[in-house]
């Protein structure tokens, strides 16, 4: 990594930790029992939608989650930024890649108690799909999947392709832990594709709901836009 590229990737952090802590978490749902499932089966693996990944990148950092970052350019800054969060990084996106950096998750998750972090749509959507990375986590590992999502009261929405938005400093936000979701490890293809389904939709009803929790609109729908 050149210097450039570190003194870029800690002032990305900074930033974005300084942003995130300006922010008043008033609703926090679900927390005692997340941390309960956490501790009982030394770590889960995490999902929420990329266009969710600011707030969760201070949120989350102290936890040291792994989380697989796409192999690009990009995804180079991203992975430092992440580290200096406090993040774990496996690098992998696309064909070539993405299987050797799954292996490389499960493997971690396996020989230590890790929490395994996916930006479930991402890196390139579609939006508010998910993908089947997470299920085959799971299934492989024995721990439980936890969707997660926050919502902010005022934000700023960008015309990106999965609507990508920012908190508003000093805005409320709210953070919401869904049931966790078992995979068993003889689950076939069509089992773990019902799961899939289920956690997708679970999702969505989360980021609708913390959309509306202060009167606003859902952020998702393309061309759909809110003011800041």
């Amino acid at each position: 990594m050149t210097n450039q590229m570190r003194i870029k990737s800690f002032l990305i952090a900074a930033l974005l930790k300084c942003w995130c802590r300006t922010c008043r978490l008033t609703v926090c749902e679900n927390e005692a029992r997340e941390i309960a499932v956490r501790q009982r089966y030394g770590g889960c693996v995490y999902v929420a939608w990329h266009q969710r990944m600011f707030y969760f990148g201070d949120y989350l950092g102290s936890r040291h989650i792994t989380l697989m970052i796409s192999k690009s350019n990009d995804g180079d800054l991203a992975a430092a930024a992440s580290e200096h969060l406090g993040f774990r990084a496996v690098r992998g996106s696309g064909s070539r890649y993405y299987r050797s950096a799954l292996v490389t998750l499960i493997r971690e998750l396996k020989n230590g108690k890790h929490s395994a972090g996916m930006m479930a749509d991402g890196p390139q959507g579609p939006p508010r799909v998910l993908k089947t990375g997470a299920v085959m986590i799971a299934k492989k590992t024995g721990k439980p999947i936890v969707p997660m999502m926050y919502g902010a009261k005022r934000r700023i929405v960008f015309n990106s392709w999965d609507r990508y938005f920012l908190p508003m400093p000093f805005t409320k936000i709210a953070v919401l832990y869904g049931e966790p979701i078992f995979v068993p490890s003889d689950a076939d293809s069509n089992a773990c594709e019902r799961i899939r389904q289920s956690v997708e939709r679970r999702l969505n009803r989360m980021a609708d709901r913390c959309d509306t929790m202060w009167g606003g609109d859902p952020v998702g729908k393309p061309g759909f836009d809110l003011p800041a």
